[in-house]
């Protein structure tokens, strides 16, 4: 009654405020106590914000933006939250870490949900093809599509509390499940990546001018007489970097780097700002790419087009002749690329290729490009020396028939010697520039994102190290405290079987490279300060570097609050892993689509890992990862050893090893799993080693023992800098 009455209530409303009364103590906010009474709890807890990672299970977890690691939600603490929202909650120490409950969403997720559309005469709904979208997603009115189509629906009623279901209408309807052009726009529309660019930021893109004007030009430095060049893949959308490296006669080079000036253009606060923000990153799929940026200025108005006047930020560097930096600036200066050129078509020009056809080089840029390629080789060794890390592990491209759109193969990416030295020269002055902006903020100051990247770590360090040794490269206990000792070893295993299955477990042993706003350097790059500073088209920590090297450049005294900068680096950090993620997938449907072209076609595979499904084994041409069902192999329980490098059957005695080749068929293809289904060719099944099969041994309630279940060993791709 105290309540009711402090609210102003009547009795009238005691049952409502009741049941809110209950929510609340089932979210753990309040506490019940004897004779109807309430209590806040002791440990009320801190206020945390983060995005709102749902379980299908019903709980959930707050990625919490305080640095203080993620908040466990039960499913009663969810409130009317949804996967992806923004949310703020409260957090205190549990059982589990953190846990709470959400007390408010702060930004809903993007409205649209792909799924597949149920129609009935009595109405429809939408089951979400992400198990963590809260459903089913009631459709409101008539529904646009075929029962069993795959559809999209806008989110128009979002949830209030835990029980609450979302309404909506059928936006967009995809096609039929199992095709790919339905499998990959799926994809995009349930990971947030492909929504149009609001009218405000399309506003401010057409009130961009189309040339640099003569105001944007005073103050800058000029480089446009500097024959400075862009370097990019065949299919590049966008040009964000040009290179002019000369040698000088003391043995040591003049390099300068120019970057697209995109800060300019996006300024912060502006619609356009607020776009790129929420992409973080450009999205590149094997048929196109989804850009950061709206077209008109990643690909034109701040693109490093050929003979066109543009702004430009450039590192200008002076390096001795072992590549040691003795001199450098930062510069806003406005520039002319003289010529837009692709690795192929240099590589090819150079002699360092047989493929593609050549660049169309003039006898100045030759000389360049043979400069560039020395001072590039030296940076590189210089690099290596101080133990920076090359994986060097395959990825795949997928080559397309002549209508662009029609898939015919997968390949493995940057496999030609000559292109790789090209793809090489470029990434090594990137690397140069990054390197010196980062110094340059670290001396100076001021709020930078860094990249930041830890070494290998415990118990997956020490069994990439037993590996090593099962494997007959054994290594040294001192080497994780000596960068490198672990770059040596890295390329002492080129060329050898093992190289690939020991580089996977070391990268499988270091922590993810991710955006901070403290440097603590960059293991992999043996780096004491890193950052991204070379693609602010396409990477937004890279645009809020240029922003504060503009403001530096123009004001030195003037300091920067870093308020705000730890929460835009987890952003950064959590908007990549998930381009990362698309991307892979897209390219995973990419390959089953391929793999329908080799059904029942017989090919040589390596083993490279392990699952609960079974052995994963990748086909070089066309290049293709397969799972090996192990009940197609034989029956019984199968056991990994600790080291994830064999499993045995302990009824047959059969073992798969890491490496091993095996003769396999295509079997069958699923474009709804991703996944390529082998099974094992000709005799390959009576060629698979063999150990003594184990008795089975009975435990005390006289049920078979097993093993420990099989541990997922899955190949990922390569990480990025």
């Amino acid at each position: 009654m105290e309540v009711l009455s402090a609210l102003e209530e009547g009795p009238s409303a005691r049952r409502v405020l009741t049941e809110a009364l209950d929510r609340l103590v089932e979210r753990g906010l309040v506490h019940a106590m004897p004779g109807g009474r309430y209590r806040l709890p002791r440990d009320q807890g801190g206020r945390v914000e983060g995005r709102f990672i749902q379980n299908p299970r019903g709980f959930g977890f707050v990625e919490a933006n305080d640095g203080a690691g993620d908040v466990f939600i039960a499913p009663t603490g969810v409130l009317g939250a949804m996967h992806g929202d923004l949310v703020e909650a409260v957090a205190r120490p549990g059982g589990r870490g953190r846990e709470g409950a959400v007390t408010a969403v702060l930004k809903r997720r993007s409205p649209m949900v792909p799924g597949v559309l149920r129609a009935r005469p009595k109405g429809s709904w939408l089951e979400p093809e992400d198990a963590r979208i809260r459903g089913p997603i009631v459709i409101e009115g008539d529904a646009v599509g075929r029962d069993g189509q795959v559809v999209v629906a806008t989110i128009e009623r979002w949830p209030s509390h835990v029980g609450e279901v979302p309404t909506g209408r059928v936006s967009e309807v995809l096609g039929e499940p199992g095709a790919l052009a339905t499998e990959v726009r799926k994809v995009t529309v349930r990971e947030g990546v492909e929504i149009p660019a609001a009218p405000d930021v399309l506003e401010e893109v057409a009130r961009l001018p189309s040339t640099v004007t003569a105001e944007e030009v005073a103050g800058r430095v000029d480089l446009r007489a500097l024959p400075l060049v862009t370097i990019d893949p065949d299919d590049a959308r966008d040009h964000d970097d040009a290179v002019y490296v000369v040698a000088r006669p003391d043995g040591g080079w003049d390099v300068t780097v120019a970057i697209a000036d995109v800060s300019h253009y996006v300024p912060a606060g502006t619609a356009l700002d607020r776009h790129a923000a929420e992409r973080g990153t450009s999205v590149y799929l094997p048929d196109r790419a989804i850009s950061m940026l709206p077209q008109e200025i990643s690909g034109r108005i701040a693109s490093l087009l050929p003979d066109e006047d543009r702004l430009a930020l450039a590192v200008e560097a002076r390096l001795s002749h072992d590549g040691t930096v003795t001199e450098a600036r930062v510069i806003e200066a406005v520039m002319r690329s003289h010529a837009r050129l692709t690795y192929g078509g240099v590589a090819n020009a150079m002699g360092w290729t047989d493929e593609g056809s050549p660049a169309p080089l003039t006898d100045e840029m030759r000389a360049m490009v043979t400069t560039a390629d020395r001072c590039s080789s030296t940076l590189r060794a210089k690099r290596q020396r101080r133990g920076a890390l090359d994986f060097d592990l395959p990825e795949g491209r997928v080559r397309f028939a002549e209508d662009q759109l029609t898939p015919i193969n997968i390949v493995q990416s940057k496999r030609d010697a000559g292109v790789k030295r090209a793809y090489a020269l470029i990434e090594d002055l990137m690397l140069l520039a990054n390197e010196v902006v980062a110094e340059t903020c670290v001396q100076q100051g001021l709020a930078a994102i860094y990249r930041v990247h830890g070494g290998p770590q415990g118990e997956a360090f020490q069994r990439f190290m037993a590996a090593a040794l099962a494997l007959g490269h054994p290594l040294d206990e001192e080497v994780v405290d000596s960068p490198r000792m672990l770059s040596d070893f890295l390329r002492s295993l080129r060329g050898t079987p093992e190289a690939r299955v020991l580089g996977m477990l070391l990268l499988r042993a270091m922590p993810q490279a991710r955006y901070s706003e403290q440097n603590t350097g960059h293991r992999g790059l043996a780096a004491s300060a890193y950052l991204h500073f070379t693609s602010p088209i396409r990477r937004y920590p890279d645009l809020l570097v240029h922003r504060e090297m503009r403001r530096w450049l123009r004001d030195p005294e003037k300091r920067t609050s870093t308020e705000g900068l730890s929460v835009a680096a987890a952003d950064c950090s959590r908007l990549e892993r998930r381009a990362v993620d698309v991307e892979r997938e897209v390219l995973d449907l990419y390959r089953c689509e391929v793999a329908r072209l080799h059904l029942g076609e017989v090919h040589l595979a390596t083993v490279v890992g392990f699952g609960s499904l079974g052995v994963y084994l990748d086909i070089d041409d066309p290049f293709l990862t397969g799972l090996l069902p192990l009940e197609s192999v034989a029956a019984g329980s199968w056991e990994a050893d600790d080291l994830g490098l064999r499993l045995r059957s302990s009824r047959t005695g059969m073992i798969f090893q890491v490496g091993d080749q095996l003769t396999v068929e295509i079997a069958e293809i699923s474009l709804a799993r991703r996944t390529i289904s082998l099974r094992l060719a000709g005799t390959a099944k009576e060629s698979l080693r063999r150990a003594p099969p184990e008795r089975e041994k009975k435990g005390k309630g006289g049920g078979k023992k097993r093993g420990p279940a099989p541990r997922p060993t899955v190949a990922k791709r390569g990480r990025k800098r």
